[in-house]
């Protein structure tokens, strides 16, 4: 299946590129950017069909049979019209949108559209998710809290994204909490009806959301710790039973009568696959990160050394490839898009004004 990229940045450059590129159903056809410089760095990398500024030649090409978008969140409805008007099957990375604003013309165009629509929420694609989620289905009993911990280091990130949420104030709340808000939705098989954030705002906060069927969860998110610590980790009590997942290696799921689950799952350092505790895993990290140097970091750039987990992006362009050829059906489309762009923009709501707010998704779906 030949694909079409539009918008060819780091995120695309390190994730989404690489992962189609090892796909033997799918083939890198054709890169849109407006970087040009950077089109021929990724030309020579993985020898496309063509490279190009102007989108309209990705959605002319007759060949081109899945778009994969990864512009800015603030230019998707333009790519969204061009792909119902060219019947383009198309993929647009996370948050479906910047502004409120767009989600209504978003979800009036894409529900009745007759070509398949993906939001790029990665981590329900994962391995340990895909096992987490029955297991929470099993032992659900009662009341559940679930904690999240997404928590990084915002001294390692390219100066440009670091600019944009450290000095101008971007909110880390649309950009990344959006990922976790639509897992939860999508573990729980739930939407929240009240949120509560307390913390710095933009990041560092503490999210508090409350859910039928007596389920709360917990989201700790912030960019203040050491990246020697794993980022990632959730934990769920529930039935008098604990499921852990501990970012992307390891799920340990102690059970009310007694039985231990335990799975592990590979990651990568470079060109070797490692399979191995989280604890191991750990110290992996802490290994990487005491061997990143202050030129590294003026940089931005230390990926190839890192410690990568599989949060499940290959797994989200493959499973978008069975459902253009109408093999599964989408998960994560446009209406999961808006709810977690919609619970972030409360979020960030219940932050300045101090309070909870409810969140009333019935009278969103009615519209």
């Amino acid at each position: 299946m030949k694909v079409g990229f539009i918008g060819c940045g780091g995120f695309t450059s390190g994730n989404h590129l690489p992962n189609v590129a090892k796909n033997p159903e799918l083939e890198i056809s054709g890169l849109c950017d407006l970087n040009t410089a950077h089109l021929e760095e990724l030309k020579l990398m993985y020898n496309p069909d063509y490279i190009t500024d102007d989108m309209e030649n990705i959605f002319n090409d007759p060949s081109i049979e899945m778009v994969i978008c990864g512009t800015k969140p603030d230019f998707r409805l333009p790519i969204m019209k061009l792909a119902v008007k060219h019947n383009k099957p198309l993929f647009v990375e996370k948050p479906l949108c910047f502004n409120d604003e767009d989600i209504g013309p978003m979800l009036k165009l894409m529900k009745d559209a007759p070509i398949p629509f993906m939001v790029g929420f990665n981590r329900p694609y994962s391995p340990m998710m895909q096992d987490i989620k029955p297991l929470y289905q099993e032992l659900k009993q009662g009341s559940a809290t679930i904690i999240y911990r997404i928590v990084g280091e915002a001294r390692l990130w390219p100066k440009h994204h670091y600019d944009a949420v450290v000095v101008d104030n971007e909110s880390t709340i649309i950009h990344e909490i959006t990922h976790i808000f639509d897992l939860l939705n999508w573990l729980t098989d739930l939407v929240p009806t009240r949120i509560y954030t307390a913390g710095e705002g933009n990041m560092d906060n503490i999210i508090t959301l409350n859910y039928p069927n007596q389920v709360t969860a917990v989201i700790i998110a912030g960019d203040n710790s050491y990246a020697g610590y794993p980022k990632e980790r959730i934990e769920i009590n529930t039935g008098y039973s604990t499921i852990v997942g501990d970012n992307f290696t390891e799920t340990l799921a102690y059970c009310a009568n007694g039985r231990i689950v335990n799975k592990k799952y590979p990651y990568t350092i470079g060109e070797e696959t490692f399979t191995t505790s989280a604890v191991e895993a750990t110290s992996k990290t802490i290994e990487w990160r005491n061997s990143v140097t202050d030129e590294d970091i003026e940089k931005g750039y230390y990926y190839e050394s890192q410690v990568k987990v599989d949060k499940g992006h290959y797994n989200e362009l493959d499973f978008f490839r069975r459902t253009v050829l109408g093999k599964v059906a989408i998960e994560t489309g446009v209406t999961a898009g808006a709810l977690a762009q919609l619970t972030a923009s409360a979020a960030i709501k219940s932050w300045e004004q101090k309070q909870a707010k409810k969140l009333d998704f019935e009278q969103f779906y009615s519209n």
